[in-house]
């Protein structure tokens, strides 16, 4: 059997340490296999994780790499990004994006939507959802990095007769050209995620593990094929939902520290009704295509003033309280800006800002309804039994989690509806998985809170002192003279 086990990040990702994991159960699983293990190991100076091109970030991560291979047991053949693309490779990307001065969404080739996959990558690290400054040189160059790896890896995939390929993630565009130079080449995929801290992973087939329908059967067959008493998954369900109100980050950073416990604002008890929206940070789904499409608005700002002027002009006697979401604190672009300042518009409509210190638990408490743009707070809201509804789209957009309007004439309706909230067993399902879902991983352990990555009891990355020094020479003669030194 011939397999191909894809790492091209192995730097400030978790994937330095699930990836190997991968690699050390394969060789256990398949003794006799050829396995191929492939990373970047500074073929390209810019990546998801060094946009600034430090050299010394590159040495980091590919002393790592082979700091950490030294670990696994087994015969597998080490290869780089550069082993598998050439010359002509590198010529045909680059003339494919010789006359596009600006990456777009629509730039596609064969089957990869490099395009998106590269504004993935953009987007993500610069929090311009906007696509204000994305001319930057650095983005073209991700880009034409990304379509080389997508046509050596098919050339590659071709020759050595890869009959399986594991890929972590699959979202930006260096992980996204593995997913679909396997998939031209009908080599099944799986893109690896982690399930939750403590060394739990995911395997996504063929898919991106942001794909709804996918998400949806792993948390109802995890709830499904478990032996456990239908009562003793519903306490396993819940007991999710306590933890991460407490502030324990399980599966996502919890922001709920921050915030002032049983603290709410004056206007709460004015007199009116609440209702409170929670939005999400929707440049993180800005370019994961049509399955995360709005169904009524172009994206959540439009959504937002759509709201308040409804809200504004026609429901008088309601408030609605938009909290903003932690991690858009610090954002300056003017989308967020937007937001902020919508609560100058009319006397019933509050803002909450990414650093106010409400409890957003409180909040919660006192709303007659929540609107959720798909965040994992109307899984929360929905726990508590409060009716949600949801305008946007999120992994609990089809398990009758929340009310979705058939049309943006029917967000009124649900608005001033007496509406009875959705099934409990519903949400609970979705704690159970966040709980026992995904597989536990043999090697790889992450610690709490997310510090420290850890294979074989030995932290990953760690580096001997030669190799911290010269890591430290790298980063001054970079700094200093503009040199970009390799070891």
């Amino acid at each position: 059997m011939n397999i191909l086990i894809a790492s091209i990040f192995s730097i400030d990702s978790y994937s330095r340490g699930i990836m190997p994991d991968v690699l050390q159960s394969q060789l256990n699983k398949f003794p006799d296999a050829n396995i191929y293990y492939l990373t970047c190991s500074n073929t390209f100076d810019v990546c998801y994780f060094n946009i600034h091109r430090k050299p010394d970030v590159c040495y980091r991560c590919k002393t790592g790499v082979k700091n950490t291979l030294k670990l696994v047991s087994g015969n597998f053949k080490h290869i780089v990004v550069s082993d598998i693309i050439s010359a002509e490779n590198k010529k045909q990307a680059a003339l494919f994006f010789s006359d596009k001065s600006i990456i777009g969404f629509d730039h596609i080739f064969e089957n990869f939507e490099v395009g998106a996959a590269t504004l993935s990558t953009y987007i993500s690290r610069s929090r311009d959802r906007d696509l204000l400054d994305a001319d930057q040189d650095y983005v073209k160059e991700l880009a034409i990095n990304a379509l080389s790896i997508y046509l050596g890896l098919q050339e590659f995939l071709q020759k050595e007769k890869i009959e399986l390929v594991y890929n972590f993630n699959g979202r930006q565009d260096y992980v996204r050209a593995v997913l679909r130079a396997s998939l031209s080449k009908n080599i099944d995929c799986y893109n690896v995620e982690r399930a939750r801290l403590g060394g739990n992973i995911e395997f996504y087939k063929n898919v991106l593990p942001h794909n709804i329908v996918y998400k949806v059967n792993l948390v109802e067959q995890c709830w499904r094929e478990s032996e456990l008493p239908e009562a003793k998954k519903k306490e396993i369900g819940a007991n999710f939902f306590h933890r991460q109100k407490t502030g324990e980050s399980i599966i996502f950073p919890s922001f709920t520290k921050k915030m002032k416990k049983g603290e709410i604002p004056d206007y709460l008890v004015n007199g009116n009704k609440n209702i409170v929206l929670f939005n999400s940070s929707d440049d993180e789904f800005a370019a994961l295509g049509e399955e995360y499409k709005n169904p009524f608005f172009k994206n959540q700002n439009e959504g937002l003033e759509y709201l308040t002027e409804l809200f504004g002009k026609h429901l008088n006697n309601y408030n609605l309280i938009i909290r903003m979401h932690p991690n858009l604190a610090g954002v300056t672009h003017e989308f967020v800006n937007e937001i902020r300042e919508l609560h100058r518009r009319y006397p019933n409509i509050y803002v909450e800002t990414p650093e106010s210190g409400t409890d957003t638990y409180a909040l919660m408490e006192h709303a007659e309804k929540v609107i959720s743009f798909g965040s994992t707070t109307g899984l929360e809201a929905a726990f508590k039994q409060i009716p949600v509804i949801m305008l946007g789209k999120g992994i609990y957009y089809f398990s009758n989690v929340a009310y979705i309007p058939d049309n943006k004439d029917e967000i009124k309706n649900f608005l001033v509806s007496d509406l009875k909230p959705k099934p409990l067993r519903n949400a609970l399902k979705f704690g159970f998985y966040f709980l026992n879902g995904g597989q536990k991983t043999k090697y790889y352990f992450e610690g709490n809170e997310g510090k420290g990555i850890f294979f074989k009891g030995d932290r990953i990355h760690s580096y001997s002192f030669l190799q911290r020094i010269k890591a430290k020479i790298i980063q001054k003669s970079f700094q200093l003279f503009r040199i970009r030194l390799k070891f």
